[in-house]
């Protein structure tokens, strides 16, 4: 077998790491630009990011050039509703058309986010977030926007990005980690975003019935340290409360037992209301977007890995492994294994929405050279071809990312583009593009759809 023809070949970005701009043209202040501003004296914040808001028309010309099918980006919630909700941005509203009519006419299918991270700063103040229902019912009406402004032009949506990383870390949830009642309002976060994920489903199959819609899950795919059972058992539990646990609310619209049952061993039950059971159940994903990167190594331990999962362990180096600048592992084969795992679990077509490698990168002689994400490309769409001969439904592949973009820990040292941007954390300078070798790599892939030729003269 090969890839189908209509196999989504793709780029992804997400908004406060590529369009910068953070308050112009009326835009709004976000839960991702605060994070940002109180590490912008050790690396880059949003203000400018990859200055993709000013670079549009360039952007596109390029992916049109690299031959791209899709486009995966975000929606900036507090570009179109600077305040989360109340009167709409119109120059937010002028960004987006324009991106989507760029998109079109040049033939590149548009896969849209409603929410990667960037909770307009207001609805915190206001509403603490998603730890008021109020919150859903906002979200509601701005995905409801979204489909009634852009719904003509967009076939693949995605409800909500890595909730399932959102719900361990307070600082993406506008959350004061010094509050007392932290532990509770996370998971009363996590519980409001999956019944906002449901109602913008609802919201999409009614206004934009030939649509498709989906969560965007982060998927990492855990190793024991050793076959002592109860590294085996951690690691299967772990895996099971990161990644299956949200995959089956989204698939089948129920709350997993063993999430339920996390809950009231912490005495953490989040406020539930009956009909919310009929939500869930009507607001189910008609594919599964998932971002897998790497595998992790995990043993119990005396020390906190801050994972919220009710137990002690360790994160651990794979000595089989090799592993990048920033200790993420190598492992292609197994993505054959998480899709397939996937794949089996649930159903459900498959996008894969990130996957890519980060490096340290400079410019040499005009040239980037990045022999390293090339191998890390070549091996990994091998396996996907693997796991699609197996059987899995895999219909599209997302490359993070097609440009460097704000690292949210990292900033502009750690690089995953096959466009380079040409500024650091501190020095602007005029963000020129620069085409890296994996660009031209990645432009065979899809030229062939399928494996391209590793060592071209470039």
């Amino acid at each position: 077998m090969s890839f189908s023809n209509e196999f989504l070949w793709g780029v992804a970005t997400s908004a406060f790491q590529y369009e910068g701009a953070y308050l112009e043209d009326g835009k709004g202040w976000t839960v991702a630009d605060e994070r940002c501003k109180k590490k912008n004296k050790i690396q880059a914040d949003s203000s400018v990011a990859s200055d993709g808001y000013h670079h549009l028309e360039e952007d596109v010309s390029l992916m049109k050039e690299l031959g791209i099918k899709s486009y995966r980006f975000s929606i900036s919630w507090a570009r179109l509703y600077p305040d989360g909700d109340g009167e709409l941005n119109e120059k937010g509203i002028e960004y987006y058309q324009k991106l989507l009519v760029l998109l079109n006419d040049n033939h590149i299918e548009p896969i849209v986010t409603l929410l990667h991270f960037d909770i307009p700063w207001k609805l915190i103040e206001k509403y603490e977030g998603f730890v008021s229902r109020k919150c859903i019912d906002v979200f509601e009406r701005y995905c409801r926007t979204c489909f009634k402004l852009f719904g003509n032009r967009v076939k693949y949506w995605l409800t909500i990005n890595e909730q399932n990383v959102m719900a361990m870390m307070h600082d993406m949830l506008g959350l004061n980690k010094e509050d007392p009642k932290l532990s509770e309002k996370l998971v009363q976060c996590n519980y409001n975003m999956y019944l906002a994920s449901a109602k913008a489903i609802i919201a999409c199959h009614e206004m934009c019935p030939q649509a498709l819609i989906g969560p965007c899950v982060s998927y990492p795919t855990l190793y024991a340290e050793t076959c002592h059972p109860d590294d085996v058992a951690l690691a299967y539990d772990m895996q099971d409360m990161m990644a299956f646990a949200p995959m089956e609310t989204y698939v089948y619209g129920i709350i997993s037992p063993l999430v339920m049952n996390k809950w009231r061993k912490e005495n953490t039950v989040p406020q539930m209301f009956k009909e919310d059971e009929q939500i869930l159940k009507s607001g189910t994903a008609d594919y599964l977007g998932v971002n897998w990167y790497c595998t992790q190594t995990v043993g119990i331990s005396n020390s906190k890995s801050g994972f919220n999962i009710g137990v002690e362990l360790d994160i651990k180096k794979n000595p089989y492994l090799e592993y990048g600048h920033w200790d993420w592992s190598y492992d292609p084969k197994a993505l054959k294994m998480a899709l397939k795992e996937c794949y089996a679990r649930f159903k459900k077509p498959i996008m894969i929405c990130e996957n890519g490698w980060s490096e340290l990168e400079t410019v040499e002689d005009g040239k980037v050279h990045d022999q390293k994400r090339i191998d890390y490309l070549h091996d990994h769409i091998k396996q996907m071809q693997n796991a699609i001969d197996e059987g899995v439904d895999l219909i599209g592949y997302q490359h993070w990312s097609f440009i460097d973009i704000l690292s949210s820990s990292q900033g502009f040292d750690k690089r995953y583009g096959l466009v380079f941007v040409d500024r650091d954390n501190f020095n602007i300078k005029n963000c020129q593009r620069i085409k890296k070798d994996s660009f031209y790599y990645y432009q065979s892939v899809i030229k062939n759809n399928g494996l391209g030729e590793i060592n071209e003269e470039r």
